[in-house]
């Protein structure tokens, strides 16, 4: 052995073990300190933890109050709408008439939810068989529903200019869902029709297809931005003449964009889309917007234009959002123009903070644009029938309503397959009932069946700050002054007191309630300053007019 070793040999035994090291640590004197230490963060956390549950039980089963202020008005609506995508174009079919005629009266008729926006699906051809090889058409797993019309017709296309000729378009194309359409109008509560398009005519892009090459593609091809703008006019043109909406008194609202910051592309893609980065976007909307200018100039219309459906309002520090569409947009002169900019809740759900930045956003940099919602829907497999799922829409139309100030909300898919949760109807041929509805459709009901364009939000502040007791509330006055209040309880049976509502006390309220077994279900009760709220429900309650 080498003295090298022996020395190691030696610092090894010289050197305490470490338990050696913690007992020697651990002195009475120093143990004492902790476990005095130890106590004391133990007492904080007790307090803490008890003080959590007594505020929580006070946020969740005191008794709450909301401050209404009737003379504080906040937006007025404009009312609420579902789209006609996809699967009209099976349901609108002859052999499908009861299912149809069922399905539309339940979304736009008396008996049913009495929507008054109808959102008019321009296809981009999608669905010409010459594209029937294409991916990602061709996915064994591509939904066929999901491929749309176009009224223009492909066979007669030599050169662009073909687009400008009416002569070109056959408005009997889209029969099934023309079908559907003329008996939505004709139940006599739709006054805004929102001509929608989610792609370009595939002729008209960079891809040949209604969906990109590759995600991300800006697949519009620069020398169509004005042809595409006026062969948008041209489809709208026919189909408003064809059902003389103008002599109906309907808006008409022309919206060329759906969800620009999606991918819209690839092997992948589900539907018909195209991507458009901030600055095309920008610049495609400064030639559509000269074309709609230039249209209503001669003919005297009122045409709108509907800018710029955006995917979401979530602001996402790594990739474009809202903002940066925004203020590509800006930099035009159509933007001073806009007077209201439209987004979908998708992403937000039922998000406050969500909400709450956004609104702090539009307010500091573009206070002079009113907001519309119009699109969500619960992107979940599945068919939620509960009340969880009823509220939960309940809370995402109320939020938009009260802390974005959305002056109108829309569903996505008004009548779907089935399967998932996009549907406020769902239609199957192979399924008994053919047509059924879930939870969702009911509450949603609680909001629409009873506030109408016009009316106007005032200022419902609620003393739960924590949202532990799990309400939310709209409260809407009519323009002749009748009083709706719209109530989501999600938690346990409790009261809700009223301040500012003193003028109504002893008079009699009607209620319509929405529960896990209860649809729609009537009564009324004399106000004594309080509301009576039953566990997990959605409530609307309508307070007349004063005499």
């Amino acid at each position: 052995m080498n003295m090298e070793t022996k020395n190691t040999n030696a610092e090894t035994a010289a050197k305490p073990s470490f338990l050696s090291r913690i007992k020697a640590f651990f002195t009475p004197e120093r143990s004492r300190r902790i476990g005095k230490v130890v106590g004391i963060v133990v007492a904080v956390l007790a307090i803490v933890t008890i003080l959590a549950l007594s505020i929580y039980s006070i946020a969740a089963y005191a008794p709450l109050r909301v401050n209404v202020d009737l003379n504080a008005e906040q937006q007025t609506l404009g009312g609420f709408g579902a789209s006609s995508a996809w699967i009209y174009q099976e349901l609108g079919k002859a052999e499908n008439a009861a299912e149809g005629e069922q399905a539309i009266e339940m979304l736009y008729g008396d008996s049913g939810l009495q929507l008054n926006i109808f959102r008019y699906n321009i296809g981009g051809g999608s669905k010409d068989s010459v594209l029937d090889d294409k991916v990602p058409y061709s996915n064994d797993w591509f939904d066929p529903n999901r491929r749309a019309e176009s009224f223009f017709v492909a066979e007669n296309y030599k050169a662009p200019e073909d687009f400008l000729d009416v002569s070109n378009y056959d408005f009997e194309k889209d029969a099934a869902v023309q079908n559907l359409f003329k008996q939505a109008l004709d139940k006599g509560h739709i006054d805004k029709v929102v001509f929608f398009s989610n792609s370009p005519h595939y002729l008209m892009t960079e891809s040949g297809m209604c969906t990109g090459a590759y995600e991300y593609q800006n697949n519009l091809k620069p020398e169509f931005y004005q042809i595409y703008s006026e062969y948008l006019m041209i489809c709208v043109e026919g189909l408003v003449e064809k059902y003389d909406l103008l002599d109906k008194g309907i808006e008409i609202w022309i919206s060329p964009v759906n969800e620009p910051q999606w991918k819209w592309g690839g092997p992948d893609a589900s539907q018909e889309g195209c991507h458009y980065d901030p600055d095309v976007l920008a610049k495609f909307y400064d030639v559509f917007w000269n074309v709609l200018t230039a249209y209503n100039e001669e003919h005297g219309t009122n045409f709108r234009f509907d800018a710029f459906e955006c995917g979401n309002y979530l602001f996402k520090p790594f990739d474009v959002d809202v903002a940066d569409y925004l203020e590509e947009m800006s930099k035009y002169d159509y933007f001073d123009e806009l007077g209201e900019i439209s987004t979908h809740t998708y992403g937000a759900n039922d998000s406050v903070s969500a909400r709450k930045k956004f609104a702090s956003f539009m307010e500091k940099n573009y206070p002079e644009l009113e907001v519309t919602a119009t699109e969500f829907c619960e992107m979940e497999s599945g068919e939620y029938d509960t009340i969880e799922s009823g509220m939960f829409l309940a809370k995402v139309i109320l939020r938009d309503l009260t802390m974005i100030d959305a002056t109108e909300w829309s569903w996505w898919l008004s009548v779907a397959a089935g399967g998932y949760n996009d549907g406020l109807v769902y239609w199957n041929g192979g399924r008994d009932p053919k047509v059924w509805v879930l939870n969702r459709y009911y509450t949603m009901g609680q909001i629409t069946r009873f506030l109408d364009p016009g009316d106007v939000r005032v200022e419902s502040a609620i003393s739960d700050l924590t949202g532990w007791a799990g309400v939310d509330i709209g409260v809407f006055v009519k323009p002749d002054g009748t009083v709706v209040a719209i109530v989501v309880n999600d938690g346990g049976a409790k009261d809700l007191k009223l301040n500012g509502m003193d003028k109504f006390g002893g008079t009699s309220v009607q209620v319509t309630r929405t529960t896990q077994t209860d649809k729609w279900e009537e009564s009324d009760f004399v106000f004594d300053g309080s509301l009576p709220l039953a566990e997990d429900s959605v409530t609307t309650f309508v307070f007349p007019a004063a005499q």
